[in-house]
């Protein structure tokens, strides 16, 4: 199988519709870029998040200090482990949600996806049957 590091960006936000009679919850996501390692994601999205913090302030804190820059690594998440998911929580000011993302892409030949996949059927059925007896 092979995989492949998919780094987007969403944003949610509330806009009034185009009538103006009313207010829509909306999202936007855009593809920032596909990478071949997770690290090409990090260093990608570590540049995004630059412009990010460019146009927008860090959070500060009911005792005045700074929000932490946040960054994509490899062991900066809990217990060490990735850090593939930021937002804006406790992090920027911004008008709006946003939530940058790096998603594994696994790519694979369907037959060894099927073959995997009733594999994985069987071994359930397996276990529950085991249960039940």
């Amino acid at each position: 199988m092979n995989t492949k590091y998919l780094l987007t960006l969403e944003f949610r936000f509330t806009s009034v519709n185009k009538d103006k009679t009313d207010t829509n919850c909306n999202n936007k996501t855009i593809t920032l870029g596909v990478f071949d390692s997770f690290e090409d994601a990090c260093i990608e999205g570590n540049k995004n998040l630059e412009i990010m913090e460019s146009r927008f302030s860090l959070h500060v804190f009911p005792k005045g200090h700074f929000a932490n820059k946040e960054r994509f690594s490899k062991n900066g998440g809990c217990f060490n482990s990735r850090k593939n998911l930021i937002t804006n929580l406790a992090y920027l000011k911004t008008p709006f949600d946003f939530y940058f993302k790096i998603t594994n892409l696994n790519y694979q030949n369907i037959e060894s996806f099927i073959n995997d996949t009733l594999i994985s059927v069987n071994e359930y059925k397996d276990w529950k049957k085991k249960d039940i007896d």
